[in-house]
């Protein structure tokens, strides 16, 4: 193992948090991982890393050491980069985060498709609904819901997410179905963390529900959908991840008259020159498969 791989695998265990999270990363046993970080160290005659039974910290040392170390990883992603660029063939490794729900539904069946146009390319994906630091993450593609007004990221746009207002057969019969939005005030309302405000369409216009004192709230989409399974109340959900529900009768559109406003769903990277290949490539695969399709909830 030459010194510069030495580096880049502290990076990645820097990186991942730990040393299993590297070895799976990097396809190696975490047995071999550790002793090559201990060999490192042996080799600059510093110790990088504190360990922990419970987790691993940075030395001195290793804080300074671990910034050359992501300097060189990211010198040789950007000569890959450009040499992919010179090929035309599209290569090398794109860190991708996405929302939880869209990205279990659609991704799997996209970059699936993805791989077997672009072999060479690798696509490490990262499912959360936190809102993670592209720069610090080394994210290469967010896609989000809502344009980021960051001027240091360009951004994208896929197509609106369809979005319903659903709930449980058994919880509309005993509650009672909503017909007017004025009459979810007497309504439990599953509510997204962070959405103080549901705009319900109503012709031309646009009537603003603004939820009080919910049950339930959730920064998953998920979990809103199971909580809407088991009859805790009415959730605005987007199409694609309550649409099978929907079909089986496990759950029922509310208020169909008046449909939740759109949203945008965007593909966000930071701003570079000259984006790589590969980048190029899953952005205009993504516009090809008409991501915002699957997105809007069409058949």
């Amino acid at each position: 193992m030459t010194k510069l791989d030495a580096m880049a695998l502290f990076a990645a265990v820097v990186d991942c948090g730990s040393f299993s999270g590297a070895a799976r990363q990097l396809g190696l046993p975490k047995s071999t991982v550790s002793q090559r970080v201990a060999e490192l160290e042996q080799a600059l005659s510093l110790r990088l890393l504190h360990r922990t039974t419970r987790k691993l910290s940075l030395t001195e040392a290793g804080q300074l050491y671990v910034d050359y170390c992501r300097r060189i990883v990211e010198t040789g992603q950007a000569a890959d980069a450009a040499l992919s660029r010179l090929s035309g063939t599209p290569a090398g490794r794109l860190r991708l985060t996405s929302p939880e729900a869209s990205g279990r539904v659609l991704l799997p069946q996209l970059l699936a498709r993805f791989h077997q146009r672009h072999p060479h390319v690798t696509v490490e994906v990262i499912l959360t609904d936190a809102q993670l630091d592209l720069v610090t993450e080394r994210i290469d593609l967010a896609l989000r819901a809502g344009r980021m007004t960051d001027s240091s990221f360009v951004s994208r746009r896929l197509g609106p997410v369809r979005r319903l207002l659903v709930a449980a057969p058994d919880y509309l019969q005993r509650l009672g179905e909503p017909q007017t939005p004025a009459e979810l005030a007497r309504h439990a309302l599953l509510v997204h963390d962070g959405a103080a405000q549901w705009p319900l369409r109503a012709g031309t216009s646009v009537h603003t529900v603004v939820p009080t004192a919910p049950p339930h709230l959730s920064n998953n989409l998920g979990y809103l959908q199971m909580l809407a399974l088991a009859g805790e109340g009415i959730a605005m959900l987007p199409h694609y991840l309550c649409h099978d529900d929907l079909a089986a009768g496990r759950l029922r559109i509310v208020l169909e008259a008046f449909p939740p406003q759109d949203t945008i769903y965007y593909a966000i990277y930071p701003s570079r020159r000259h984006p790589s290949a590969a980048l190029l490539a899953l952005l205009d695969f993504l516009a090809e498969f008409r991501f915002d399709r699957l997105l809007a909830g069409d058949d």
